[in-house]
């Protein structure tokens, strides 16, 4: 498949476990409008445990936390704006007052994500110099996102499931998305995910025949991982090269952005500006949580953020829980999501909203 550069982030293997259509609307600062905020009750009603809080079974080499669960059923910490540091009448822009420091945040930026980081293999990336993030995926598509599925499995997947899917990625993309709903002008209030395309070996392996959950496709292998696949010519990214969006008029059906990738194969996860590729098997087991790990976890990975394991990677040893520290959380913290509003700072002069 075409991509921009490609770049696997694992998950667990550094873990060692011890002793055990979107809203285009701009929202006022601090607001959720009426359709983020019912859809937040409903999963409260869907969803009753929403205020436990994760299981911790012991602690990784590091020192850092690790869940007992990769799924829960609780929320996601609520956005705040901290000290808001922005004039009055301009956009938004502010710096936390808890739970994460702007030390801690200047040293994620120039140590990791930023011009300044040393670029390292499944470590560190520079976010200002590729424009094929899911942040530029959804200005450009205008606050929705397109899904291939590629489903690499013996088993078969029935449609009750696969319609299940939508649902669970929609959700971790607003749980992301809540932290920069009123924030630097970002204009919407909820995203959107579209489930465009199924990628297998064959057909006979979706338990379907109509297309009311997309295209199907049948017997396109990726060659460099034998990974069926949508067609390339259907893949709508930036290219960085040559400074333009991919030209998708030969596609017979809808474009997609990113894909999801449901391998047997694995454990864990990894993700990058192209999707998630994850556990088909403890994506099943948790099928009906609120939280995923694996999946919040690569999505944050899409939006350019990076691993925080070791000790090195991180500004101090008391670097506060988050899904992004995976293994610490299930849910998105406030470190997390000042992360990414860090980011947006930064490549805010790319959008005209």
């Amino acid at each position: 498949m075409k991509t921009s550069p490609v770049l696997h982030v694992l998950l667990a293997a550094l873990l060692v476990a011890s002793s055990s259509a979107a809203n285009t609307e701009k929202t006022a600062a601090g607001t959720l409008r009426t359709s983020r905020a019912s859809q937040i009750q409903q999963d409260d009603v869907l969803f009753p445990s929403s205020t436990a809080t994760d299981s911790v079974l012991g602690t990784s080499e590091w020192g850092a936390p690790v869940v007992k669960e990769t799924g829960s059923n609780h929320t996601s910490a609520k956005p705040t704006f901290g000290k808001i540091t922005s004039k009055a009448g301009e956009c938004v822009v502010a710096s936390p007052t808890e739970y994460i420091s702007e030390k801690y945040l200047d040293w994620v930026w120039q140590n990791r994500i930023g011009p300044n980081a040393v670029v390292v293999k499944d470590k560190n990336w520079s976010v200002m110099v590729n424009k094929n993030w899911l942040m530029d995926k959804l200005v450009h598509n205008k606050g929705s996102i397109n899904y291939c599925v590629r489903w690499y499995a013996n088993r078969k997947l029935d449609k009750t499931t696969a319609s299940k899917l939508q649902v669970i990625l929609e959700r971790h993309f607003n749980a992301w998305n809540d932290w920069l709903v009123g924030y630097n002008c970002w204009p919407f209030n909820q995203l959107k995910v579209k489930m465009v395309g199924w990628a297998a070996k064959e057909a006979s392996q979706f338990g379907w025949k109509d297309e009311s959950l997309g295209k199907v496709y049948e017997g396109t292998i990726d060659q460099s991982d034998g990974v069926p696949q949508c067609p390339d010519e259907c893949y709508r990214y930036y290219d960085n090269v040559n400074q333009m969006w991919s030209d998708t008029s030969a596609c017979q059906g809808e474009p997609f952005d990113v894909s999801l990738s449901l391998k047997e194969d694995i454990p864990y996860g990894f993700g990058y500006d192209w999707g998630q590729e994850v556990s088909l098997n403890n994506t099943m087991e948790h099928l009906h949580d609120r939280n995923i790990m694996f999946i919040g976890h690569e999505i944050g990975h899409g939006f350019g953020l990076p691993d925080f394991y070791e000790t090195k990677e991180k500004p101090a040893k008391d670097f506060p829980n988050s899904i992004m520290m995976a293994y610490s959380s299930t849910t998105i913290t406030p470190s997390d999501g000042w992360m990414l509003r860090r980011v947006l700072d930064h490549v805010r002069a790319r959008y005209k909203f």
